[in-house]
């Protein structure tokens, strides 16, 4: 399986984690230095 390295689209940091998935399954990541959600 391929990886994927996601980045927050607000600060560019790669410090992400996943959390949870949205209603249509996709996963959500939030990142550790901004703190918003990212689908």
């Amino acid at each position: 399986m391929a990886s994927v390295n996601i980045h927050c689209p607000r600060c560019q940091s790669a410090q992400v984690y996943r959390h949870g998935q949205n209603p249509k399954g996709h996963d959500r990541f939030r990142c550790r230095e901004v703190m918003p959600l990212i689908s």
